[in-house]
């Protein structure tokens, strides 16, 4: 799987897809990518923004902060976190994180020389995204298809419906006998005049 990308990024991506695709289901694992394709994106934006036309010099600050809040919302941002810092490491960019208690968010410090390739990292993650989902998926469903789950229950909706009921029917039957044969007599107090 890292062959299919060059690096660990790609494959760390497509497990991550298929742990959560497992877990929440496949259109819940797309509409994570799109978040995630989405954030990407803006995260290249941001890191293109600092590779203008100046370069650093004398007095200009020597590091990038890269607010990554939009990630942060996405579920299971760790994993995310994982895939970044793969894919960085792959373009030699050295790389840390600051996660500012004041605000609650997080930043991914870079030097500014190094902006060039850090938003050429998040573009190639964003044009991935993509086909990793349909990878992920993929191998989802080449795995059920390999074991069939036990889980699984191959009737029809209208069978286990009858089932449901037939069984909903035999616990209040069994529920008002119960009830009739466990009630106890009721005692009066007698009062003497």
């Amino acid at each position: 799987m890292a062959s299919d990308y060059g690096d660990e990024a790609g494959s760390k991506m497509i497990d991550d897809f298929m742990r959560f695709g497992e877990r929440m289901g496949e259109r819940a694992m797309y509409a994570r990518a799109a978040q995630m394709q989405r954030a990407f994106q803006n995260a290249t934006r941001s890191a293109q923004e600092l590779t203008g036309d100046r370069m650093p010099e004398g007095d200009a600050p020597e590091w990038a902060k890269l607010d990554m809040q939009e990630f942060q919302g996405i579920e299971d941002y760790g994993a995310i976190k994982g895939v970044i810092e793969d894919r960085l490491a792959a373009h030699g960019v050295g790389s840390t994180w600051f996660p500012d208690p004041e605000t609650g968010k997080e930043y991914l410090l870079f030097r500014i020389a190094d902006a060039r390739e850090v938003w050429q990292s998040f573009d190639e993650l964003s044009r991935e995204t993509d086909d990793a989902a349909a990878k992920a998926a993929e191998k989802i469903r080449e795995q059920h298809e390999k074991e069939p789950s036990r889980d699984r229950d191959d009737r029809t909706l209208d069978e286990r419906a009858e089932d449901a009921r037939e069984a909903s029917a035999a616990l209040e039957a069994e529920r008002s006998t119960t009830k009739a044969l466990s009630k106890e007599p009721r005692f009066q107090e007698m009062r003497a005049k």
